[in-house]
């Protein structure tokens, strides 16, 4: 784990992902968290997915580390319990939706008066105004109403497609750890400026989230808002394909002009080159579209995958094969960086967790 927060105090009142995942980037750079759950069923994310002896694979990969305590906030005495872990802490992240922690007591205004210098990070599925506000969500519905799935286009059928796993969850997480770490430098500003450091409430959506994290690739035909002299490119995801080779699967990109030599010449496609509409880079710019076909056509063909590869990367083309979920751990690269961590958890055994991405 880290060290940069160390000292730092986060009551972690959040579940399943958005709220949980961000607060264990924090823990992992050093602070210490205490989650609090409801008696009974507590997380929701407890039982989604595969599990050992009543706890699921996604609530250990959000909340390992973390100090679990159980407080029924709907009592006077669990709610006294709650502030009084609520006045010693820099930080509270909760993901419930908007008014509900007014609701319970727990509203901004009662906690800034109680602790002044408390950070509240706030994670709602649509923000806190407008017509969907209130709504129920989970991330499929994000995906869909933040014009992601019109990005995942099926190939076969041209339909949107929902990608295959909680992206608007994640997403967010990385978004409302970045806003609690810029709150916290500002807190630390105002503590160096002025002697005296005040919290904030910061609120991240899911919704918002979700459009600013597609926006670069998925809508470059969807900004520029005057029509002039706007020349329109097929949308990104028409170019994320995977090529069928041998017994697998290979993801290759060739954009430059070196990297699309590179890969004629892996594909021993050199006798091209002697032709006049393929001899130079600007000839090959205008032919582009052919020769992407003729590239693909040869990687198809193609019947070693492991063979393949190494011919496309002796000649400097990004490629990689699809690695299976289960030989991830085995991978030579992961193995090098220390990717995937095994850690003995005294109720769940060994298991097999991403490690910290921070290098510190």
């Amino acid at each position: 784990m880290g060290t940069l927060l160390d000292g730092l105090i986060i009551v972690d009142l959040s579940t399943v992902v958005s709220g949980p995942f961000a607060v264990r980037m924090l823990l992992e750079q050093g602070a210490r968290v205490v989650k609090v759950e409801a008696p009974g069923l507590g997380d929701v994310a407890r039982y989604i997915g595969t599990s050992r002896n009543g706890t699921s694979a996604m609530y250990a990969t959000c909340n390992l580390g973390k100090e679990v305590r159980t407080i029924d906030v709907k009592t006077d005495d669990g709610l006294a319990d709650l502030l009084e872990l609520i006045d010693g802490a820099d930080m509270l992240v909760q993901n419930f939706r908007p008014g509900a922690m007014e609701r319970i007591g727990l509203g901004w205004e009662r906690l800034h008066a109680r602790n002044p210098e408390l950070i509240c990070l706030s994670i709602s599925g649509f923000g806190p105004e407008g017509p969907m506000s209130g709504f129920r969500v989970y991330d499929p519905i994000i995906q869909a109403a933040a014009g992601i799935c019109d990005t995942q286009v099926d190939p076969e059928t041209g339909g949107p497609q929902l990608f295959q796993g909680i992206l608007a969850d994640k997403v967010t997480s990385l978004y409302a750890a970045q806003a609690a770490l810029g709150a916290l430098l500002d807190r630390a500003q105002q503590q160096l400026a002025t002697g005296k450091s005040v919290g904030r409430h910061v609120e991240v959506n899911m919704f918002d989230c979700g459009i600013h994290f597609n926006w670069p690739d998925g809508m470059y035909n969807h900004t520029f808002v005057e029509p002039e002299n706007v020349v329109h490119q097929p949308d990104f995801s028409a170019f994320y394909r995977l090529s069928p080779v041998g017994d697998g699967h290979l993801a290759y990109s060739v954009v430059t002009d070196q990297e699309l030599t590179g890969a004629l010449r892996a594909l021993g496609l050199n006798h091209l080159f002697e032709e006049p509409a393929f001899a130079d880079e600007q000839a090959r710019g205008l032919a582009r579209a052919q020769l992407l076909v003729i590239v693909e056509e040869a990687v198809r063909s193609h019947a070693d995958l492991d063979d393949l590869i190494a011919r496309l990367w002796e000649h400097d083309v990004p490629a990689s094969k699809v690695e299976s979920r289960s030989s991830l751990h085995a991978h030579p690269q992961a193995r090098a960086n220390g990717s995937i961590a095994t850690i003995d958890d005294p109720t769940l055994g060994q298991i097999h967790q991403s490690a910290p991405v921070f290098e510190i």
